[in-house]
């Protein structure tokens, strides 16, 4: 929502929509400020409303309840009487102005008032080259002006010899700086404080990951060893059984070994002993010595 600044322009008001407070009916538009040029005061304003704005309507400034972006709010009724004594007030808009020393300075094109108090400002004149002062507009401080009329305005000599140039919109600009950096602090706060609560989201959420991620490390890691411990014991108990079918083979080889020995020397013994039986010139004392140096040779 915009807002109305403090100080505006005379020309701002201008053409507004006029709305009553109370029956919301349409009261006109702006058509004129009545300024009291003694008290340097904006008393009212007149309204044109009806067809081609033929219909006049005053409120005094003291009515005002409201002055909105788009409308103006006032209570109370417009009088004939109030309508009289406002025609009667100065528009100040265009008149010469001439210092108490008798110099033209320029021209008035505009005066800023508070819109709470009706108070004019500063009025705002264009140069004409006066004493070298460039073609700008300048702030004439309202007890500058020693009197108005309706062409002209006489200010005291001394109080313009040095004026300042008005730049456009810098009290409002001011005001608008104040609250836009009043603004974004607030929210510059705000997001640092949702940064702080997403960090620290984002901070737990990673301390549960890595427990998580920890845990599943050390399963894992349990896994791998129990399937090395296993693969060990495989490997151990095949080559533990691989040694023991090797030594019973070989066992049984050499006892087989043996077998075959024993039985190639007993049928060569069998052998002698026949032949020997069949030879009796051999005596009996000579065949088992013989027997015995046979078995004592194998």
């Amino acid at each position: 929502m915009n807002k109305i600044p403090e100080v505006m322009k005379h020309s701002q008001l201008l053409k507004r929509l006029v709305l009553d407070q109370k029956t919301v009916e349409d009261q006109g538009r702006i058509e004129q400020l009545c300024l009291n040029t003694q008290s340097h005061q904006v008393i009212g304003f007149i309204c044109k409303s009806g067809i081609f704005g033929k219909q006049k309507k005053v409120f005094a400034w003291k009515q005002i309840e409201t002055i909105g972006t788009d409308a103006t709010l006032v209570n109370g009724d417009s009088t004939q009487e109030s309508l009289d004594e406002f025609n009667n007030t100065v528009n100040i808009i265009g008149n010469e102005v001439w210092t108490d020393t008798g110099e033209k300075v320029g021209l008035i094109v505009e005066y800023l008032l508070n819109i709470k108090t009706g108070a004019v400002v500063n009025y705002l004149f264009k140069s004409n080259g006066w004493r070298g002062v460039l073609n700008n507009i300048y702030l004439l401080p309202p007890e500058a002006v020693s009197s108005a009329g309706n062409k002209r305005v006489i200010v005291v000599n001394s109080s313009i010899e040095n004026p300042q140039c008005y730049t456009e919109g810098v009290t409002q600009k001011i005001g608008l700086v104040q609250d836009f950096l009043q603004e974004d602090l607030v929210k510059t706060r705000e997001h640092i404080n949702v940064a702080k609560r997403e960090a620290k989201k984002l901070l737990v959420g990673f301390q549960e990951t890595a427990k998580v991620v920890k845990e599943q490390a050390q399963e894992k890691a349990q896994v791998v060893t129990e399937q090395a411990k296993q693969k060990v014991e495989e490997f151990q108990s095949k080559s533990t059984e691989k040694k023991s079918r090797k030594s019973k083979q070989t066992s049984n080889d050499f006892s087989t070994k043996i077998q075959e020995v024993t039985a190639e020397a007993k049928e060569k013994i069998d052998g002698v002993k026949s032949q020997w039986g069949k030879n009796s010139n051999i005596s009996k004392d000579d065949r088992e010595n013989s027997i015995d140096d046979l078995q004592i040779h194998q």
